[in-house]
């Protein structure tokens, strides 16, 4: 049978399987895009442990070493903000201490001396009796007097054991026991929130993981379905051209297109293969993990896309930590408008041994204090124009972070949408793909068709069940990233629920 040049031409690779070797390479490395890479051996097999994704989710949860840290963390913030929760309250303290003390006391008797020598001198000259007899006792009470020293000391030696009840309370701190307890509550609601993000995020990473494996069981399905239709076609190409109703040319394209086929299933399983890596890597299983959860979508939009951004505006874990560092921002404001305010305080002591205490020491004493610094070494208006520019600082975030997350709800809002709009109409393509592979079937039997037309037909059809399953999946991961953008990353289970349109099992 002659082959002309027309017919020659139509033997070289036809623009939809190129358009499906360019396809299936993307498709298939989305289920490798959602995990760091960490060294291990793949499995070796297509087969593993079965896990539903809300079993995933509950695995993840419980050996995820970075949920560990997340929640440690707000343990420790929380902890914390406990600690300061009283910096209000008085402070009683008990003290005790044991000492041996020794004190030297000195009395001046030359004050004392110099009144007596003038009152007895005064009375010597005023009065007519003194006058009579201060010739006689004139020289020997000088003498007396003369004798007495200018001043005596002595030396106390004693053990002393005193127990002391202190009380010191806060009365005015210049604002700076409030600012301290709201910096302590910012912080543990942003550790709350920077949990709730890191677990969006590890969320986000498990749809991308488990659903990507998912999309690679169904490339590999569908290169081995696309391979058996293949070789079926090679086996009835050999008939036909032992028949002679075949040119060589037109069986060897088709030979080429089943060993392509056979190619494309061998790069799909390793693809699998390696996806599966992944999410046992992720979910730190020791064997090989099979999803049992299929690709879905739904045939019905989502609500309206403004429910998903009022709810990113109160939910957004971003936004609640962005808002707890602009209540820490405006605490240090206080705190440094605190460093230019006096404080006051109470303080109180008793001494439970008030008998065998030191001379000075009172047995009790309160009062009421007062500090203020009249010169820092820190420059307190500098300090607080620090602290009022990181509020400024996270106030802006703010603004910009409320922006971005609106422009990501209507992007993942939009991409859920064109993903399930795929979908749905891939499902009819696919319908229409088959039956022109049966046509085509049954005309390249009959020498109806050609085989370039059987083979743009089964290849026209394999591509449109990957774009299919591709679609599903694209669903999904959109899916996950509105749902995380909006703070309600924990519906996601339900949408798997009430999902009516789902990936049969490879």
């Amino acid at each position: 049978m002659e082959v002309t040049e027309s017919e020659t031409r139509r033997t070289r690779e036809p623009a939809p399987r190129r358009r499906w070797r360019a396809l299936l390479p993307l498709a298939l490395a989305a289920a490798m895009a959602a995990s760091h890479a960490q060294q291990q051996t793949p499995p070796t097999g297509l087969a593993g442990r079965s896990y539903t994704f809300n079993a995933a989710q509950e695995r993840l949860a419980a050996t995820s070493s970075g949920l560990t840290a997340a929640r440690a963390g707000v343990d420790a913030s929380r902890s914390s903000a406990d600690a300061v929760s009283g910096l209000n309250l008085p402070i009683l303290s008990v003290d005790a201490q044991v000492f041996r003390y020794q004190k030297t006391i000195e009395v001046s008797l030359a004050a004392a001396r110099n009144l007596v020598e003038q009152a007895i001198n005064g009375f010597l000259a005023s009065s007519p009796v003194g006058q009579a007899v201060a010739p006689v006792v004139s020289a020997p009470i000088n003498n007396a007097l003369g004798r007495i020293p200018d001043s005596v000391s002595g030396t106390i030696t004693d053990n002393i054991w005193r127990p002391t009840l202190t009380l010191l309370w806060p009365l005015y701190t210049g604002g700076m026991s409030d600012a301290t307890q709201d910096a302590a509550q910012a912080q543990a609601r942003q550790a709350e929130a920077e949990l709730a993000s890191f677990s969006d995020t590890l969320g986000l990473q498990l749809v991308g993981a488990y659903f990507g494996q998912q999309l690679a069981a169904q490339v590999v399905a569908t290169g081995r379905q696309n391979l058996d239709r293949f070789a079926q076609h090679y086996d009835n190409a050999q008939k036909m051209e032992r028949q002679g109703v075949l040119a060589k040319a037109q069986r060897l394209q088709v030979e080429v297109a089943r060993n392509a086929a056979e190619r494309q299933l061998l790069r799909a399983q390793n693809e699998y293969e390696t996806a599966q890596a992944v999410l046992t890597r992720l979910l730190k299983e020791t064997s090989a993990i099979e999803p049992s959860t299929p690709l879905f979508a739904q045939s019905q939009p989502l609500e309206p896309v403004q429910a998903f951004i009022d709810s990113g505006r109160g939910s957004s874990p971003t936004l609640a930590r962005l808002a707890g560092l602009g209540d820490a921002g405006q605490s240090g404001v206080k705190a440094a408008q605190s460093l230019a305010l006096p404080k006051v305080y109470g303080f109180g002591s008793y001494n439970f041994n008030s008998k065998n205490a030191v001379l000075p020491d009172p047995d009790w004493i309160v009062g009421v204090g007062l500090h203020y610094t009249l010169f820092s070494n820190v420059d307190r208006k500098s300090a607080e124009g620090a602290a009022r520019a990181r509020e400024q600082q996270a106030d802006a975030a703010m603004d910009q972070a409320g922006s971005d997350i609106e422009t990501l709800i209507v992007r993942s809002w939009q991409g859920v949408e064109t993903s399930r709009k795929q979908f749905m109409l891939l499902g009819t393509n696919i319908v229409a793909a088959q039956e022109n592979v049966r046509v085509h079937t049954l005309g390249f039997r009959e020498g109806q068709a050609t085989a370039t037309e059987l083979i743009d037909a089964q290849v026209a059809l394999s591509v449109a069940q990957t774009q299919r399953a591709a679609a599903a999946y694209e669903y999904d991961l959109a899916l996950a990233q509105l749902l995380a953008a909006s703070g309600r990353m924990n519906d996601y289970a339900q949408h798997i629920a009430r999902a009516d349109q789902r990936m049969s099992a490879p």
